[in-house]
């Protein structure tokens, strides 16, 4: 069974292209659900597993006002339903069992991209930091909302990996194990130069990192989240600030300032539009100024041909 397992993980990262926490948890997940069988005195062997056997161990576990939580049920689910797909692949069962369960649906929260005055007054928050480390926190947060990186692909990026002639970071290893170059505007070229300059004063640990702390080592996923938040408040932001949010808001910025689908989905790097829709959220009021710029239009049409007449 051991090997069997070993092999889905082969599967899940080099076929379906995992990252390596969903390869991780779907793995523990598959585990857990094989030992939950071991348990059962009634447990049969793992192909002969039914539809009322997953069901069994998805309603165990975590529970929330006496229900199984949604969030746990749903990644039980997708691993389960992953790991006997595989075995249908393979054609060592013949059904997947879990094919009739259904996922729950889970409320979304929609971030609430912040408006250009709101992420002003986060840089400027930056701004105010302490001079030994402010230009590297006003770096970074023009880096994460000009170049929508995530903040993995910021904090993993090397000070080689940036091309001062295209104005780019080249090699970004992103998520699903993929590579991306992401380009920035003049405006991060200067707050990168002017953090660099800083950076060179400084003993440095972690010699390529871009991105360090005080203590001159590559700073940690958490301590960049800790460190937005932190400029969030400080700017007087009236809800959470994180690094994703700074990602939703570049994209939703960047509709709004016309550019296409496509390209917001190449920029943010994401395998499908359908991702990036739902990264885009509509400002209060941008129907009816929509709407006001067709009726604009159309009247500067019917002007112009009567001028013509």
């Amino acid at each position: 069974m051991q090997d069997r397992i070993a092999a889905f993980e082969t599967y899940l990262r080099v076929e379906r292209r995992r990252g390596a926490s969903t390869t991780a948890r779907y793995v523990d997940i598959v585990r857990s659900f094989l030992a939950h069988r071991e348990a059962l005195a009634s447990a049969s062997d793992f192909t002969t597993v039914d539809r009322n056997d997953c069901l069994e161990f998805l309603r165990s576990g975590t529970v929330v006002a006496g229900e199984p939580s949604r969030s746990v049920w749903n990644l039980r689910l997708s691993a389960l339903r992953a790991f006997y797909q595989y075995l249908v692949d393979l054609e060592v069962i013949v059904k997947n069992p879990t094919h009739r369960i259904e996922r729950h649906k889970i409320a979304s929260r929609e971030p609430i991209p912040l408006s250009m005055t709101e992420f002003l007054d986060l840089v400027e928050a930056a701004e105010r930091t302490s001079p030994l480390v402010r230009s590297r926190n006003v770096a970074i947060v023009q880096v994460l909302y000009n170049t929508a990186l995530r903040v993995a692909e910021a904090v993993s990026l090397d000070v080689d990996r940036v091309d001062w002639d295209a104005y780019a970071f080249r090699d970004v290893r992103t998520k699903g194990n993929k590579w991306l170059s992401a380009k920035f505007p003049d405006l991060v070229a200067g707050v990168l130069e002017r953090y660099l300059e800083d950076r060179a004063r400084r003993k440095i640990l972690s010699e390529g990192a871009l991105f360090v702390s005080e203590r001159g080592t590559r700073l940690s996923i958490r301590a960049v989240q800790q460190l937005v938040r932190d400029l969030g408040t400080a700017a007087g932001i009236q809800r959470p600030v994180t690094p994703h949010l700074l990602r939703h808001s570049c994209a939703t910025e960047l509709v709004d300032l016309g550019t296409g689908l496509k390209v917001v989905q190449q920029i943010c790097g994401h395998a499908s539009q359908s991702t990036t829709e739902r990264y885009v959220h509509v400002r209060a009021g941008a129907d009816r100024a929509a709407i006001d710029a067709l009726g604009s239009a159309v009247d500067r049409g019917l002007k112009a041909r009567r001028r013509a007449a």
